[in-house]
């Protein structure tokens, strides 16, 4: 091998050493910085950057009006009213208002789902007051139509606080005190 092709060989290893000392982190900082604005355009992608936080039991009393759905979050979520309708036809509607003030630092947003009654029958009708900003106050209201002769005994509760590392959910099963009704 001749001292010319030793010279090419070397230069094209010290070409190859450089591109990669070069490429690798200019990649690593390419990837880092394309995951952030996917986070920041589309919410995260469920990872591990979001933490959950999941709690499937209630005070044995059960939740009326004027007590907080969820005590432990920092907002307050505040029973407001809660009524069976029993119409001429004999229909039964469950409705349910709650006021919400966000007392935290991050976005909040509050969402009911799954009401079950008495009986066990499960009804799903999902709600949620959209995100509100720290400081802010909104009502949430919705209604379940219910089986006739059955009263609401529970109720699906999810919380979402959003925080730029991630949203930070709490998931709870509420029971609700004895719901008067009302024709």
């Amino acid at each position: 091998m001749s001292d010319a092709d030793d010279d090419v060989s070397r230069r094209w290893l010290i070409r190859i050493l450089v591109g990669l000392g070069i490429g690798i982190p200019i990649a690593i900082e390419a990837t880092t910085f394309l995951g952030l604005i996917r986070e920041r355009l589309f919410g995260g992608d469920g990872s591990e950057s979001e933490a959950t936080a999941t709690t499937t039991t209630s005070p044995p009393q059960g939740v009326g009006i004027g007590d907080e759905l969820l005590p432990e979050t920092a907002p307050t979520e505040i029973v407001t009213d809660a009524v069976v309708h029993i119409s001429d036809d004999g229909s039964w509607t469950f409705e349910l208002v709650v006021d919400v003030e966000n007392a935290g630092e991050a976005p909040y947003e509050l969402r009911l789902s799954t009401v079950t009654t008495d009986d066990g029958t499960t009804v799903e009708e999902r709600a949620s007051s959209g995100q509100i900003p720290p400081g802010e106050t909104r009502e949430l209201t919705n209604t379940w139509e219910l089986p006739t002769g059955e009263s609401p005994a529970s109720l699906a509760v999810t919380a979402v606080t959003y925080r730029e590392s991630g949203a930070t959910v709490t998931d709870r099963t509420v029971r609700l005190e004895n719901v008067p009704a009302e024709s």
